[in-house]
């Protein structure tokens, strides 16, 4: 079953990876994205997953219009169990 989401992005893109710097702003703010001349978001909070060249031929740019956020006081969504280490003894 899968997880709740915390967060929906309002804006999502995907842009080819090969993209100039100038022409992904372009695209940005085309998409009603407020970002500066760097690409940088101006409000909210621009997430981005590059692509590595491999798998993938796009980056995909998410932005969410308010930052995120949770309080400490909030219930967690998604309790997580305790990690257990693997103790790895070397033959010798």
């Amino acid at each position: 079953m899968p997880r709740p989401s915390l967060h929906s992005a309002s804006i999502t893109l995907k842009l080819p990876f090969d993209m100039s710097a100038a022409q992904e702003v372009e695209a940005l703010r085309a998409a009603g994205i407020p970002v500066d001349d760097l690409g940088n978001a101006m409000s909210g909070f621009l997430f981005v997953r590059f692509s590595n060249g491999w798998r993938s031929d796009s980056n995909i740019f998410r932005w969410f219009p308010a930052p995120i956020e949770r309080s400490a006081n909030e219930a967690r969504l998604h309790a997580t169990q305790p990690r257990r280490s693997l103790l790895l003894h070397a033959k010798g």
